[in-house]
């Protein structure tokens, strides 16, 4: 049974580290660097989006944990028959299937915090010249289209 788990466990160690780098890397965004998208909007993506990540990663570090000390509690048990009885495998069953499942709704719910983004206009990764230009140009016709309305 130990065994078996084993690549769960380092699956879950993996997610967990990759989910935490992504909660750091949106929880250190300021809505300050794009300066397009509205404060209220970009804090809401933010908040979302590192919510999202904070509970995948939750997930996997506490699935880690609990199969260690599960591990632990079932080996110092007395079996008097062959196999674990079924007793002791159903709450490790049950948490490898919460945990299966909180996985695959972070996945789910990152997906539409990443559409969010992208309908925001949030860019993460470093914009090319061009990119940079188009954006600074919408601005500034937006910033002419108000001053005209005035």
């Amino acid at each position: 049974m130990q065994g078996l788990d084993f690549p769960y466990g380092v699956i879950a160690i993996v997610l967990g580290i990759l989910f935490m780098i992504a909660k750091l890397d949106t929880q250190g965004r300021k809505a300050s660097d794009f300066a397009h998208v509205p404060t209220q909007d970009f804090e809401h993506w933010r908040n979302w989006t590192t919510s999202i990540y904070r509970w995948g990663a939750g997930a996997c570090f506490l699935r880690v944990l609990f199969q260690q000390g599960w591990a632990y509690y079932v080996s110092r048990q007395t079996f008097t028959g062959p196999g674990v009885p079924a007793s002791l495998r159903y709450p490790a069953l049950l948490v490898d299937v919460l945990w299966l499942g909180l996985v695959a709704a972070t996945f789910i719910r990152a997906g539409r915090a990443r559409a969010l983004r992208r309908e925001l206009g949030i860019v993460l990764s470093p914009m090319t010249p061009r990119q940079q230009d188009a954006t600074t140009s919408a601005d500034d016709d937006e910033a002419a289209d108000k001053n005209e309305s005035r």
